[in-house]
């Protein structure tokens, strides 16, 4: 064995219960009872702490946007199936349209909850999520709306992901959330104990991941998560977009 497949091999061992392929592929058995306190999402890559508010500047082909991202108070507890009986904490993410790039919000263009958990150990689930697209034509005038991509687990034969590993090494990767046809991402363990600077400082001990889907292959970003603050950065491969955190603290 290798020292990255034995690096691998020990960092499996604390994600207990799980299976796993060859190449580094961690599935963990969602089991209820290993969410004593799912709403104390403390990983320190990933805390979602209540009252939380961080604001990405985007950019996204030859438009500027603005996307707030608030962990609310609110909680999720009505999911089905073998999820039944696990309480989430619901996130806010909306993406505003920034005409002038300067940090406005001038048109919503996308509204969406999300659903987290933390098992026992430090992983953080992704439980699904109710997103609204909104159209608009050239003059700014509403078109419609969409709900597509929209999912929840348990419910068509959708399965809650993990969005962020309780400890992470070089060469895993996960399912990041599974609904078919709808919500199918993945992420793949790039690198750790980085150094990553951008607008709102220099952090170290920083992971990186590259995240794909199935439904849309050649699309890849690489996230940058640091200790303490989580997501801080996404670049996207083969384009210039991508977005920086501003993290506004607790509201």
């Amino acid at each position: 064995m290798n020292n990255a497949l034995k690096v691998a091999a020990l960092a499996l061992v604390c994600l207990t219960p799980s299976t796993t392929h060859a190449g580094g592929l961690v599935q963990l058995e969602f089991k209820l009872a290993n969410f004593s306190a799912p709403l104390a999402i403390d990983n320190s890559l990933l805390p979602l702490t209540a009252g939380r508010h961080i604001v990405y500047y985007e950019v996204e082909g030859d438009q500027c946007v603005v996307n707030d991202f608030v962990v609310t108070r609110s909680t999720k507890h009505d999911f089905r199936g073998k999820y039944a009986g696990l309480t989430a904490r619901v996130v806010s993410d909306k993406a505003w349209l920034d005409k002038a790039c300067n940090g406005g919000r001038d048109l919503l263009l996308e509204n969406t909850v999300d659903w987290h958990a933390q098992d026992n150990a430090g992983n953080v689930w992704y439980l699904g999520e109710d997103t609204t697209e909104y159209f608009y034509d050239d003059a700014g005038h509403p078109l419609g709306t969409s709900k597509e991509g929209s999912w929840e687990a348990g419910r068509g034969g959708a399965e809650a992901g993990l969005v962020m590993l309780a400890r992470p090494a070089p060469g895993l990767f996960y399912q990041q959330e599974f609904a078919p046809g709808v919500a199918e991402d993945a992420a793949k363990v790039q690198k750790v104990g980085v150094a990553v600077s951008i607008g709102l400082g220099d952090f170290t001990g920083c992971l990186v991941t590259k995240e794909t889907t199935a439904l849309s292959p050649g699309s890849i970003e690489y996230k940058s998560y640091c200790p303490e603050v989580g997501l801080v950065l996404v670049e996207v491969s083969g384009n210039k977009g991508g977005a920086e955190a501003v993290d506004l603290g607790l509201d």
